[in-house]
């Protein structure tokens, strides 16, 4: 006999922390889904707490919390005939768990936990479903869960479980689901979106299938979630967000075919991280959504609708003014309200000044110059410096005040100031301490130069804006330099490639050691491969030792990295990207190598 279900997959705009406050939504959902006449309704991952609470997961007053949030809403279930499940933190005698309750009209129906973690949740929940759940009497579901639900079978699994080497739905499909649930809280970047919908695609060939992703609300520290849902049945997607949904993975999947009697040379890609296009509007904008979604939460967050940022002319600040841009364009904010200044000094080129105010310009952005020459000199001055040797601190002087500026007006004004700092400076310590390498957020950090550049390349090519097209032109051919020091007034003498080596290599590296932890004996094959046809071994071996080496040295930079979106599921965040000891020697990375 065919039966209509309606099925509901909702995500709302999370409170972190505050269960009184989500508990409230989650009731209105449910008021409401039983108006519409649902009968079963998905609800994220971790949707009572929030999924992006990190350590705070293990506070007491969050647990107890949990707890007596997930009674009420068994108790209010009682006047409603719909099912829906409810993410929360629980615990039995043998630990905490990443859980999801399964309700219906004042019954608990079963209660499932996580067991294929991401990697800093394995710091907080256990995976292996043990014990009692001793608030409700209730015993965790040990084996895969199906519950049987006015004669439909109704199976759960929790966001990454599927990405586990068999996926927890097709060991449910063992006990013949009509449904199977899959409630998540996973971050989107640029590089996953085709995998998951082929993966729904594929899990849901006999079954219905209900992704429910988290959303609105969750914290920007290091990720965006987007809360994207999706219905598939039969191999096919019905219904779905027209955004496409992203998945946090730490490694791609990569598979290597070799034919050992092949006579083709052995390639390697010079940019495999990069679309294989000259240009992508798609790219283009996946990366400026997910960073202007980022800094728009963040901005929620705190209560405010102003930013501050630098602006030189140069690639990191133009990609920044972009997804800025983009940012109040989605939520319809007054421009005047984005703080852009330039603040020249000793070593800034006519070039990149004149770009800075082209750029504000062709965006309709107010560009502000204050000139930090009197003040850098006053301060060299204060601390005995001759104001005249082009030393370290010289430099980080200027580095450092303009930031400072920059936050003494966010103070003034009441906003955020935005870095402007990209990975592959962040990778090498090519930053101030205290200076360039500290905002408020950091909407670059795990993009590399190259992406960045490709980024611009691409906004140029489809941009409507002819004005907008040319500056953004012209910032692509300009040297990229830090302008700390110029040996001509007006011109670009010190050039950054020529100092921490070219671009593509590093990011090369950067790739293949964040990406894969490659050591540095097959990167230098693989750079080898790669670059033949413009670098000798030699030369890439130099650029190489000098990358391992300013990787170790500046970890104590990454180790205090500010917040930002991770846009393409490689980062040196301290929370949950790629870390080290910040005293960790070189010699680890370098050990394999001709010489150290």
């Amino acid at each position: 006999m065919k039966r209509n279900i309606k099925i509901k997959s909702a995500s709302f705009p999370v409170s972190l922390g505050n269960v009184p406050e989500n508990l409230k939504k989650i009731k209105e959902l449910i008021k409401k889904s039983e108006e519409e006449k649902v009968n079963i309704l998905s609800l994220p991952e971790l949707c009572l707490t929030g999924a992006s609470l990190y350590d705070a997961y293990l506070e007491e007053d969050l647990l107890k919390s949990a707890e007596d949030g997930l009674k009420d809403l068994i108790a209010f279930s009682e006047k409603f005939d719909l099912a829906f499940t409810i993410g929360l933190p629980i615990r039995t005698e043998f630990g905490l768990y990443n859980a999801m309750a399964l309700i219906k009209s004042g019954e608990l129906m079963g209660l499932v936990s996580k067991e294929n973690l991401k990697p800093y949740e394995k710091t907080i929940f256990e995976s292996e479903p043990r014990g009692e759940f001793k608030v409700l009497d209730y015993r965790l579901d040990e084996e895969p869960f199906v519950s049987i639900i006015s004669g439909l079978k109704i199976g759960i699994t929790i966001g990454e479980d599927e990405e586990m080497t068999i996926p927890k739905s097709l060991k449910l499909k063992e006990m013949g689901p009509d449904i199977i649930l899959n409630p998540s809280a996973v971050a989107r970047n640029i590089f996953t979106g085709g995998k998951i919908r082929k993966n729904i695609e594929f899990l849901s060939k006999d079954v219905i299938y209900v992704h429910t992703g988290a959303g609105l609300g969750e914290s920007s520290t290091d990720m965006v979630y987007t809360g994207e849902s999706y219905l598939a049945k039969n191999g096919q997607i019905l219904d779905g967000d027209t955004q496409v949904f992203y998945i946090e993975i730490y490694n791609e999947d990569w598979t290597e075919n070799f034919n050992i009697f092949t006579d083709e040379p052995y390639r390697v890609e010079k940019f495999p991280y990069l679309p294989k296009a000259e240009y992508s509007k798609e790219y283009m904008e996946d990366a400026l959504e997910i960073q202007a979604l980022g800094l728009l939460q963040r901005m929620k967050a705190v209560g405010t609708e102003k930013v501050f940022l630098g602006v030189s002319g140069g690639i990191d600040s133009t990609a920044v003014l972009l997804a800025i841009d983009k940012a109040y364009e989605i939520a319809g904010f007054d421009k005047e309200k984005i703080g852009a200044y330039t603040m020249p000094a000793f070593g800034t080129s006519d070039r990149t000044k004149s770009n800075a105010y082209l750029l504000c310009e062709a965006l309709g952005i107010d560009l502000k110059e204050i000139n930090i020459s009197k003040s850098v000199t006053a301060h060299l001055h204060d601390i005995g410096h001759d104001g005249k040797t082009a030393d370290l601190a010289y430099e980080n002087a200027q580095a450092r005040m303009r930031t400072q500026v920059l936050f003494d007006l966010s103070n003034m004004g009441g906003g955020l100031v935005i870095g402007t700092g990209d990975l592959s400076e962040n990778m090498q310590g090519f930053a101030t301490f205290n200076g360039d390498h500290m905002a408020s957020y950091g909407l670059n950090a795990t993009l590399m130069k190259t992406e960045l550049r490709y980024l611009i390349k691409s906004y140029a090519h489809f941009t409507g804006n002819d004005k907008l097209k040319k500056v953004l032109t012209d910032i692509l051919a300009t040297p990229i330099s830090p302008e700390l020091v110029s040996e001509k007034a007006g011109e670009i003498t010190q050039k950054t490639e020529d100092i921490i080596g070219p671009y593509e290599l590093l990011d090369f590296f950067i790739y293949h050691h964040l990406t894969y932890h490659k050591s540095a004996r097959q990167i230098l094959t693989e750079a080898t491969y790669a670059f033949g046809d413009s670098y000798d071994e030699g030369t890439i071996k130099k650029w190489l030792k000098s990358y391992f080496k300013r990787f170790a040295q500046s970890q104590f930079k990454r180790s205090t990295a500010v917040d930002g979106p991770d846009v393409t599921g490689r980062s040196f965040s301290p929370r949950l990207g790629f870390k080290i000891a910040s005293d960790m020697a070189s010699d680890l990375y370098l050990g394999d190598l001709d010489e150290k």
